[in-house]
């Protein structure tokens, strides 16, 4: 969260779309520019401009990797993940992930402690 300060907070929505689950963390920072928002999933990019609050405990430069590797890992267990920003009124980044039905243990042994 490098855009966090105690007087601009952050709100965390999860909610169940169909056979998804979506979660969406929506900030009141800067904000993105349209043609800045395809780019910021790839590795090693970085949005000019862009700082970390001071005392955040978050690097003031970031190395460009963190989305990319969160977009990796959400694509391997086949979800999506985007953003919807607009300069000077914030950005919601988001993410889903399918739902699967919850199946009954195929084998289950107790362990003696």
């Amino acid at each position: 969260m490098k855009v966090f300060t105690p007087d601009r907070p952050v709100f965390v929505r999860l909610e169940q779309d169909g056979q998804n689950v979506k979660v969406s963390v929506r900030d009141e920072g800067p904000g993105l520019p349209e043609a800045e928002q395809q780019n910021i999933w790839t590795r090693f990019y970085r949005v000019s401009g862009i700082h970390s609050q001071h005392n955040s405990g978050v690097p003031h430069v970031g190395l460009g990797v963190g989305l990319h590797i969160c977009k990796g890992i959400i694509q391997q267990h086949h979800g999506e993940v985007g953003v919807d920003s607009k300069p000077g009124e914030g950005s919601t980044f988001w993410f889903t992930l399918p739902l699967q039905e919850c199946v009954q243990p195929i084998f289950e042994t107790a362990v003696p402690l």
